[in-house]
């Protein structure tokens, strides 16, 4: 594995040429979550903690779905996961509607990410950019989202609250398999899914055309199921955003 460096949209970075990995990026703002540090527990929404850019939402009746940061793990990772109760479930991590990165200024967006539980019965993995919170991710008004079922099939989404737009990747992912997952908003008429370095879905054009406060996001990862004895989880190891500035 060797990093090497690239020129784009007069921009210059780093990647790893083996992983795909972008290491550094010379842009004017620049966000990196690598869930390192002192705080294991994420608050919940709307009871936001100081020192923490995190916030939860879980939904349950009997069940005891996880979000959390992991401890004593190498890079550091949060988890999020449902679990076999019978039940609606969700188990969410975001910035508790406090958004931040705008498609308007070519914002990029990268995690890597593990599906170590596919999705079972009706549960979803979900993870990228959206707006306000809305319980269930397809209620989520604005949104720029990878998502997995149970068949391991990543699909690449787009929602701009005129149009809904789904596709899917080609790519199967595995519980064992840990993937680099990007989404290039650089050009709103023609936004780009990366998988591991490579241009997925890229027979559908995918556009965001909402703008102003709707195109203001924020990251968003978890799952969800409306009902029934699902299961599934995922670990995020890293989250990473550049984009100009407003």
């Amino acid at each position: 594995m060797s990093t090497k460096a690239e020129w784009k949209s007069n921009k210059l970075g780093f990647f790893e040429s083996t992983t795909h990995e972008r290491v550094m990026r010379l842009a004017p703002v620049q966000f990196y979550e690598e869930f390192l540090g002192a705080y294991t527990t994420i608050p919940a929404g709307g009871a936001a903690e100081s020192g923490c850019l995190w916030a939860h939402k879980q939904v349950l009746t009997g069940g005891t779905p996880v979000t959390a940061i992991k401890g004593d793990e190498v890079n550091g990772v949060c988890q999020c996961a449902l679990d076999a109760t019978s039940e609606e479930q969700e188990a969410i991590v975001y910035m508790d509607d406090n958004r931040q990165f705008s498609i308007e200024q070519g914002l990029i967006f990268e995690t890597r990410v593990k599906i170590a539980v596919l999705p079972t019965l009706t549960a979803e993995a979900v993870f990228g950019l959206c707006g306000d919170y809305a319980k269930g991710p397809d209620n989520v008004t604005y949104s720029l989202f990878f998502t997995a079922d149970g068949s391991g099939e990543v699909f690449c989404e787009a929602d701009d609250n005129a149009s809904d737009q789904s596709a899917t990747s080609g790519v199967t992912a595995t519980a064992a398999q840990t993937k680099i997952y990007r989404i290039d908003a650089r050009d709103v008429t023609d936004i780009r899914f990366y998988i591991d370095g490579a241009h997925v879905a890229s027979s559908t054009t995918f556009v965001y055309a909402a703008t102003g406060a709707n195109a203001i996001l924020q990251p968003y990862f978890g799952l969800y199921k409306a009902s029934g004895a699902g299961l599934g989880t995922i670990e995020v190891d890293y989250i990473r955003i550049w984009q100009d500035r407003a």
